[in-house]
């Protein structure tokens, strides 16, 4: 096989090599996220991390160092992620009854999270670790979550009364429970908890939850 052809193969294994560090590092990071939502932090793996995204098991020690680097870039990772989908979800409404508003958000929520389930799945697998940094990244999280749940208050005329750390708290469960419970799901309802129709019908189920006044104990 001459040099060009050995070059081409190479480059066939796994995800195309980036051109750049930047874009380098962040397939290996991508790559790990997808290990970690599709089975658990103990699924990761070095090694197969490279392999997913087609280069070295030497580069992918150079940037991160080891497991716990992987794990710290791609904690901050999601945070950035699911901090966006919230901005897009937030964006300005020119809507001005509040029935509405909740129905765009709900919609912008679901446009954002269908395509990007994964690093929902991912803070799914963060919630069971009893670590420092997974509940310094998961605090982060709750910080986004809870600034959605502020703007949803603004939306109603009975907030005064709600528990809203515990708002919070039921929000995130509604949100990463399927994570949890995906098998279960899956056998009860025949369907995939996370396809897109399914994502949809949660999602409004949990939009009518969230402003029809169950959470205001």
């Amino acid at each position: 096989m001459s040099d060009d052809l050995q070059s081409t193969h190479a480059r066939s294994v796994g995800r195309p090599k980036a051109d750049d560090q930047s874009d380098r590092a962040s397939d290996l990071i991508e790559s790990a996220i997808e290990m970690v939502a599709e089975g658990g932090f103990e699924t990761l793996n070095m090694r197969q991390v490279a392999l997913r995204a087609g280069v070295s098991l030497g580069l992918v020690r150079h940037y991160f160092g080891g497991k716990a680097g992987l794990i710290s870039a791609s904690n901050a990772a999601v945070e950035r992620k699911v901090a966006a989908i919230f901005a897009a979800v937030f964006g300005d409404s020119n809507l001005e009854s509040a029935d509405q508003q909740v129905e765009e958000m709900t919609e912008r929520l679901i446009a954002e999270v269908s395509p990007k389930i994964i690093y929902f799945k991912y803070l799914g697998q963060l919630a069971m670790r009893n670590d420092k940094e997974a509940a310094d990244s998961f605090a982060v999280y709750f910080s986004t979550v809870q600034a959605f749940v502020e703007r949803l208050d603004k939306t109603q005329s009975e907030s005064a009364s709600r528990d809203r750390t515990w708002a919070v708290f039921q929000f995130i469960f509604l949100q990463l429970g399927p994570v949890l419970l995906e098998p279960q799901i899956t056998h009860i309802l025949g369907r995939g908890a996370f396809e897109p129709e399914m994502i949809r019908a949660r999602v409004k189920s949990m939009s009518r939850m969230l402003t029809s006044g169950l959470l205001s104990a």
